[in-house]
């Protein structure tokens, strides 16, 4: 299985090429949906990176996470499954 984080960066590039074809961020998440299942961000993830990818030229967006303090992103599907197992 792949990293969560390997997974978000591979939807944030479909995003920027969904988005640089105007398709609609609905669409854009729907058809993720359909591709990633359960690990797929949600619709409000999907609009807030359109908008980001908008805002830039297209090609030339930077699709890594951004270093924060804080504590890192789990992903809250996987940790409750894991918390049912043990």
């Amino acid at each position: 299985m792949e990293e969560f984080s390997e997974v978000r960066f591979k939807q944030r590039a479909v995003i920027e090429l969904l988005t640089a074809e105007k398709v609609p961020p609905n669409e854009i998440h729907r058809r993720m949906q359909v591709v990633y299942g359960d690990q797929c961000v949600e619709v409000s993830t999907v609009r807030r990176w359109v908008k980001r990818f908008k805002n830039g030229e297209v090609g030339q967006a930077d699709l890594s996470d951004k270093t924060r303090s804080g504590r890192p992103v789990t992903d809250f599907k996987t940790s409750a499954a894991l918390a049912e197992v043990y």
